[in-house]
């Protein structure tokens, strides 16, 4: 049963982490595309203006990446004590 628990949350923090890596990498896809279009419009005030409003939108994602960080720490502690009780159940066989 524990290892079964064990590979569950070994799935769940692997993909939230994946999750951020992602989104983070897209993040920074869009920010670069806005700083382009800047360029790209020789500082269009436009341009500017969107690429803020990009760069804000973005900075709020990554500010929820330390939200699913603070998950992640929580689940590895949870499969910390899951793997101690294991060792625990294992000791006393």
């Amino acid at each position: 049963m524990a290892y079964a628990d064990e590979q569950s949350y070994e799935e769940m923090i692997s993909e939230l982490q994946n999750f951020i890596s992602e989104g983070d990498e897209e993040c920074t896809t869009l920010d670069n595309a806005g700083r382009d279009c800047i360029d790209n419009t020789d500082g269009d005030p436009a341009a500017e203006k969107c690429s803020y409003k990009l760069q804000e939108c973005t900075g709020n994602i990554r500010n929820a990446f330390q939200s699913i960080q603070g998950i992640i720490q929580a689940l590895q502690q949870e499969l910390e004590h899951i793997r101690e009780a294991a060792h625990r159940v294992d000791s006393i066989d």
